[in-house]
């Protein structure tokens, strides 16, 4: 049994020197002498694998973040591309400059190019004052766009121009405008098969898949499940000021059998509720019997049925769950029993923008 223990300020008792040792490894040798991988735990949100594997895929970021060409990750729910996004940009030589973020799923179609390209003062009606867009914003710094596969393909032929050309047109503006900008775009959607039904440009994937990072998904990576749940046990110990935790070996055995469909983020929560609710050292099997999350379906094809797609409450119920959630988008899910990608289509098609929803409401 892999057993962490730690004191009430996180740290291990005095004599227990394989703890001791455990803890190191977990915190600052994760790496297996690797340099590049031990120096990741100096992000700001760490990316942690004992996988040979994923290793040596993690290993391709100083390579291509030395470089200014488009990356495309790819991975389930849950896997960090966002982390690994984060990594390439903090390893290259963009790093001290500007690290701008957009969730493409958030984003409703009538407001996609003004949030990607910007707008001038008066070019359409809400338009009171000139924005600029993310491009402008992450000029010679790094774009990240996640969600890539739900960008509208009537935004696209606009991005691919930007990727192209380094220049961008701003809603109602006359000219256009030159950037300088490393994109990073992320997925957990098969961009070949959106390619196929019409829904995402081949030229456009091209461009953005220059290089490519796949990161597997945790059921794919069992000598990681026990490892971070240890490392995420001592975390939230260390964090809440708690007192010795380990799991036990029934729990082990929970965990390396649950195929882990929101991977390392489901994990992380499932470890921290278990952590903070646990009334003993030893965190058993019922502090793991928790809601399981609700996988998001991918692409429905004729063949599916219907009546198991989730149904779209009516827009003044999301609204209400908004307001009362205080736009919480995760909780709204849980509450819901839906991922939270299905949330974002619902605010897709009643054209609720969340931030400016946020700000109306003073959230």
């Amino acid at each position: 049994m892999t057993t962490i223990r730690t004191d009430r300020r996180g740290q291990p008792p005095a004599g227990l020197q394989v703890s001791e040792k455990v803890r190191k490894s977990a915190l600052t040798n994760i790496a297996g002498g690797n340099s590049f991988l031990t120096s990741l735990l100096t992000l700001k949100k760490p990316i942690l694998t004992q996988d040979a594997r994923f290793q040596k895929i993690l290993n391709l970021i100083p390579l291509y973040a030395r470089t200014d060409l488009p990356v495309l990750i790819t991975g389930e729910p849950g896997t960090g591309k966002e982390l690994a996004a984060e990594a390439i940009w903090a390893y290259s030589p963009q790093r001290g400059r500007e690290f701008i973020k957009l969730n493409c799923a958030a984003v409703v179609e009538t407001v996609a190019n003004s949030e990607l390209f910007g707008h001038v003062r008066g070019a359409f009606t809400d338009a009171h004052r000139a924005k600029k867009g993310k491009f402008e914003l992450a000029h010679q710094g790094t774009l990240f766009l996640d969600e890539i596969g739900d960008l509208p393909l009537s935004v696209q032929p606009r991005l691919l121009r930007a990727v192209e050309s380094g220049e961008i047109e701003p809603l109602g503006g006359e000219s256009p405008v030159a950037v300088e900008v490393r994109l990073i775009a992320a997925t957990n959607q098969d961009l070949r098969g959106l390619m196929l039904r019409g829904s995402f440009r081949r030229d456009l994937y091209d461009r953005l898949s220059t290089l490519l990072l796949h990161l597997p998904p945790l059921r794919e990576r069992p000598t990681d499940i026990l490892f971070l749940a240890n490392y995420f046990a001592i975390q939230t110990a260390q964090d809440y000021g708690l007192g010795p935790v380990y799991l036990s070996n029934q729990v082990e055995k929970k965990l390396l059998a649950h195929p882990w469909p929101g991977n390392v983020r489901e994990l992380k929560n499932v470890i921290a509720r278990a952590v903070l609710l646990r009334e003993e050292v030893a965190i058993n099997e019922v502090m793991l019997d928790c809601v399981e999350p609700v996988p998001c379906r991918r692409e429905s094809s004729p063949e599916d049925d219907i009546a198991t797609l989730p149904t779209r409450p009516p827009k003044t119920e999301l609204v209400e769950l908004l307001r009362l959630e205080q736009g919480n988008i995760s909780a709204i899910s849980r509450k819901l029993g839906v991922c939270t990608k299905t949330i974002y289509r619902w605010l897709k098609y009643y054209k609720i923008e969340l931030e400016q929803f946020r700000q109306v409401c003073g959230l």
